[in-house]
């Protein structure tokens, strides 16, 4: 009897696992994202935490209260006339990810919890609209930028 219970548990728990699992690992990529390239965000504050793991490097960041559009963009010329600040962002905690390439993980060593970094985003226009970085100002001052289109950018939200 107890054989069959364990059984039973064992295939229920690997039922749920393969219908939930797949949609939520596609939710969290962003294989399924589309990113408004039309409507970049700008974001400035203090590292909480960094990770530079697989699937993608990983920032939350406590965005400043004053929030204000930067006056220059160092390497991000093509963001410095359509470069937005959001109300709702300041003083609020969030995570950026940054695309999954050596560009990004290379900067492993070089943030820091209490660091202080600026950031582009594009926001997902599908839910959970995760914001996935392009542009990054080290503590040091140096931009980095993900030059580039990627096949989930588009310009807008359709919805």
């Amino acid at each position: 009897m107890q054989s069959r219970r364990q059984t039973l548990a064992l295939l229920t728990g690997c039922a749920a696992f393969t219908l939930f699992a797949p949609r939520s690992a596609l939710a969290h990529h962003g294989f399924t994202g589309r990113y408004d390239d039309a409507r970049p965000i700008y974001v400035e504050g203090i590292v909480r935490s960094a990770s530079f793991r697989r699937p993608h490097p990983l920032i939350e960041m406590q965005v400043d209260d004053d929030l204000r559009r930067p006056t220059e963009l160092p390497q991000g010329e093509e963001f410095a006339d359509i470069v937005e600040v959001r109300e709702e962002d300041r003083g609020r905690i969030i995570d950026v990810e940054y695309p999954p390439v050596r560009l990004f993980f290379g900067l492993e060593g070089r943030i820091a919890t209490g660091n202080r970094i600026a950031t582009i985003v594009f926001q997902n226009c599908r839910p959970p609209h995760q914001l996935r970085g392009q542009w990054i100002k080290l503590p040091d001052g140096e931009a980095v930028v993900r030059r580039g289109r990627m096949q989930t950018e588009e310009a807008g939200c359709s919805n």
